[in-house]
């Protein structure tokens, strides 16, 4: 089946990628030394985890992260677990960047939020699209570089579970996907020891983000190195996000490790 197939290959493309780097260094970044092969392994402990203007798990929040990378092509895992309640997010991508512009595949799976199951079936392995917990993506990305340090970005769910948002009828009856989309622009810039970013996110329709058209994450997210020692310094960033569809305010403090 078609879905067998999609899962098969993921576990290939990963499998592959391992193998690479079974000889590698136990670090959390690693370049080789005959190639630009990478492998980037850290860890964001979090305040919240709020994400395109919504709060998700409503607790501190760990997020590790795992990926490979070559020339152009890159894969990765992203997970949030949610350190007082029942979150758990463990998402799978691919991106390829040419120039300044990147194509990006991901897979986002959320079994339960707080508790309350997110679809019919759960299970990972569960690729059926009226019932998966699984959520298919498709991203473009174009970052300015030198004098112009922008980003514009649009996102579209385009499999799986995208559906019962209770904004239309006839798709909850049908289990039909709203085809929720995300568009967000941004700027960054720097004072002093800090880098900020100012952003602006939009969904044209209802769905995923809310429940009309409108702006549901604006805000800005300044990062900065605090050094511990001569050969150490801790990055962390804080947020401050307003999601003027739902009228809601977050503020999040995080580091990386």
């Amino acid at each position: 089946m078609k879905s067998n197939s999609l899962t098969y290959g993921v576990i290939f493309v990963i499998s592959l990628f391992l193998s690479f780097t079974s000889k590698g260094q136990n670090e959390a970044s690693v370049e080789a030394e005959t190639s630009s092969f990478k492998v980037n392994v850290g860890a964001d402990i979090m305040s919240r985890y709020v994400w395109r203007g919504t709060d998700f798990g409503d607790s501190p929040s760990i997020q590790p992260y795992l990926s490979f990378s070559s020339s152009n092509f890159e894969i990765g895992c992203w997970s949030a677990v949610a350190t007082s309640s029942f979150y758990r997010e463990v998402d799978l991508y691919a991106k390829y960047t040419y120039k300044n512009l990147s194509v990006i595949f991901t897979d986002y799976y959320v079994p339960s939020l707080n508790g309350t199951p997110t679809a019919p079936d759960i299970r990972y392995f569960t690729f059926n699209n009226d019932s998966t917990a699984h959520t298919f993506e498709g991203s473009l990305l174009y970052k300015g570089s030198g004098k112009l340090p922008f980003w514009i970005m649009a996102n579209v769910f385009f499999f799986g579970n995208d559906k019962r948002w209770g904004y239309d009828t006839q798709k909850d009856l049908n289990a039909d996907t709203y085809y929720s989309a995300y568009l967000e622009a941004g700027y960054t810039f720097a004072v002093r020891e800090n880098n900020i970013d100012v952003f602006a996110g939009f969904t044209p329709a209802a769905g995923a983000y809310g429940n009309t058209m409108g702006f549901v994450n604006v805000g800005l997210t300044g990062y900065r190195k605090i050094r511990i020692t001569d050969q150490f310094e801790l990055p962390v960033k804080a947020s401050l996000v307003f999601n003027p569809q739902s009228s809601a305010v977050f503020a999040t403090f995080g580091i990386t490790l």
